[in-house]
C-alpha cells in the first residue's frame, strides 16, 4: 500500500507494520560529486538509529547508497544570561548543548532498486522535454489574458491547468512519472512536478501538481509575476502593506490587478492621502495608462 503525501515535496511512502527505520530515497537535482552525495545523506540521518538513505540525481541518472547514524557525543556550555531570574526563584543556568557526530558508509546499490531508480530517472526526463514541448503554447486569451485573473478566481486557476492537462502526451507522461515513483519501496521523497504558463499579457504564473484524482491531474497555482515583475499570490494579499508598480503593464493590467482586488473585497481610492482605513489600496496616477497602486491597512 502506498500513501502519497504533496508538500514541499512530493513523497511517497511504503507503510510497513514493522518498527525497522523506512530506507530513506532522496531526490538531490544538485548533487554531482561523491561530497555532494554525501553531504545530502548525511542530512537525513536519524539520531541514535542507523538509516539506508539513498540519494539521487534524477537528472543525470545517478544514484549513491549510504548508512548513515547520528549520535551525540558530548555536550558543550552555554552560559547563562548574568544570573538573571529565571521566572521559578531562581537564576538563568547554564544550558547543555548537545555536540552530533554522523557517520556515513557508502555502500553498492542493490539491482532491484538500480531497475527502479533508472525506471524513475527515464520517466522524470520524458516528463521535462514534454512539458518544455507544451509550455511553449501561451495561455488564450479566451482561457486567461493575464495572471490577475487567476487571484481569487478558482475556476479560472482549473481552466489554466486543464488547456495543458488536455494534451494526452504530456497527461500520459505525469501519470507515467508518478508510477514509476509508486514502485519505488521505502520513503521516497522526490521535487514537486512544477510547470510555469505565459499570458499574452507578458505575465506568468507558476503551478505545482497535487496529484491525479478520478484520472485527472490536479494542479495548485503557487505564485506568479506580471510584466511589472509584481509578485501574485493565488489569493489577494490583504494581511500586510504591499506596492503595485504598473508602468509597463499600463491601465490594462490596472484592470485586471483593479478586478482581481475587487474578488478580494478591497476598495479603492483614486489618489494616496491621509486617513485610509483598513483594507484600502491607493492608486497615483503617474501619466497616462500609468499608475503606482499601494496597499495600506
Amino acid at each position: 500500500m502506498k500513501k502519497i503525501i504533496f508538500s514541499s515535496f512530493l513523497i511517497f511512502i511504503a507503510l510497513s507494520s514493522q518498527a525497522a527505520v523506512q530506507p530513506l530515497k532522496t531526490e538531490c537535482s544538485t548533487c554531482y560529486s561523491i561530497e555532494q552525495f554525501e553531504s545530502k545523506a548525511k542530512s537525513n540521518a536519524l539520531l541514535n538509529k542507523t538509516r539506508d538513505v539513498y540519494v539521487m540525481n534524477l537528472e543525470t541518472a545517478r544514484i549513491e547508497k549510504f548508512k548513515v547514524t547520528k549520535s551525540i557525543t558530548g555536550y558543550r556550555s552555554l552560559p547563562g544570561t548574568g544570573g538573571e531570574p529565571d521566572g521559578r526563584g531562581g537564576k538563568m543556568q547554564d544550558r547543555k548543548i548537545p555536540i552530533y557526530s554522523t557517520q556515513v558508509i557508502n555502500y553498492g546499490v542493490e539491482q532491484k532498486v538500480l531497475n527502479n531508480f533508472y525506471s524513475l530517472s527515464d520517466a522524470k526526463n520524458k516528463l521535462t522535454e514534454s512539458k518544455k514541448k507544451v509550455l511553449a503554447e501561451e495561455v488564450p486569451p479566451e482561457v486567461a489574458g493575464s495572471v490577475w485573473d487567476l487571484v481569487g478566481s478558482s475556476s479560472v486557476q482549473n481552466k489554466v491547468a486543464e488547456h495543458y492537462s488536455k494534451h494526452a502526451d504530456f497527461k500520459r507522461d505525469v501519470a507515467d512519472y508518478i508510477t514509476a515513483a509508486g514502485k519505488v519501496s521505502g520513503i521516497l521523497n522526490v521535487d514537486k512536478v512544477f510547470m510555469t504558463v505565459n499570458f499574452s499579457d507578458g505575465s506568468s504564473a507558476i503551478f505545482s501538481l497535487y496529484g491525479i484524482v478520478k484520472d485527472q491531474l490536479v494542479w495548485d497555482f503557487e505564485r506568479g509575476l506580471d510584466v511589472d515583475l509584481n509578485k501574485i499570490e493565488p489569493h489577494f494579499e490583504t494581511s500586510k502593506s504591499q506596492s503595485y508598480d504598473f508602468e509597463k503593464g499600463g491601465a490594462d493590467v490596472f484592470l485586471d490587478f483593479y478586478n482581481a482586488a475587487q474578488r478580494a473585497g478591497v476598495s479603492f481610492y483614486g489618489s494616496s492621502g491621509s486617513g485610509v482605513s483598513s483594507g484600502r489600496v491607493t492608486c497615483v496616477s503617474k501619466g497616462v495608462g500609468k499608475y503606482i497602486c499601494t496597499y495600506t491597512f
